[in-house]
């Protein structure tokens, strides 16, 4: 399978809510029309505009992962839940 029908799945996977680096090596993994893709799940992730990385996770337990273990989210799933920029007094 393609890196752009890879990422077209992660987009949608994603727009459901932020998902972190391992759920999504996870969630590929378990489906069979990926086969046994060995893709570089962050750069293909950091490669699609529309996907946003919005943090990094850090729990114990976890390091030595060979990609970063970060949340991903899509453009429209950030600006919809977006806090409104304070209005700066005078």
């Amino acid at each position: 399978m393609t890196s752009d029908n890879i990422r077209k799945m992660i987009r949608k996977f994603v727009s459901e809510r932020p998902r972190n680096t391992a759920e999504i090596a996870n969630w590929l993994e378990g489906r069979s029309e990926f086969g046994d893709t060995h893709n570089d799940i962050s750069g293909v992730l950091e490669s699609d505009r529309s996907i946003i990385r919005i943090g990094t996770i850090r729990r114990s337990g976890i390091s030595g992962r060979e990609y970063p273990l970060s949340e991903w989210a899509t453009e429209e799933w950030v600006a919809h839940h977006e806090r409104e920029k304070p209005v700066k007094e005078e």
